[in-house]
């Protein structure tokens, strides 16, 4: 079995590269084979293993922070929560779950 140290970092970086993942796998001037589509289809199985242990918030605050690029402000404006600080938390918390998720299975 291999173990992978997985970091916070790491799955933020997975996060911001899902969107143009999946536009890459949309490309109809790329081959199935290409090593660009084979990496952006391996991000988007990455995401979807990791959103089926997440919540319906920590969904949203994921999807807007890293999918629509919203600032923590705009995240907390939509989540209703009193400011941005809340929002990040809620950002910072559930990375970091899924980084704890991925060590420990």
């Amino acid at each position: 079995m291999i173990t992978m140290h997985v970091t916070p970092s790491f799955v933020e970086s997975v996060l911001s590269a899902y969107p143009f993942a999946l536009l890459i796998i949309r490309d109809e001037h790329l081959t199935d084979e290409s090593e660009l589509k084979k990496i952006s289809r391996l991000i988007v199985q990455f995401y979807a293993q990791w959103a089926i242990h997440l919540d319906l918030l920590e969904k949203e605050a994921i999807e807007l922070r890293y999918f629509k690029r919203k600032s923590f402000a705009e995240i907390a404006a939509q989540l209703g929560y009193e400011n941005h600080s809340s929002a990040k938390r809620l950002v910072d918390h559930t990375v970091k779950r899924i980084a704890e998720d991925i060590k420990s299975s």
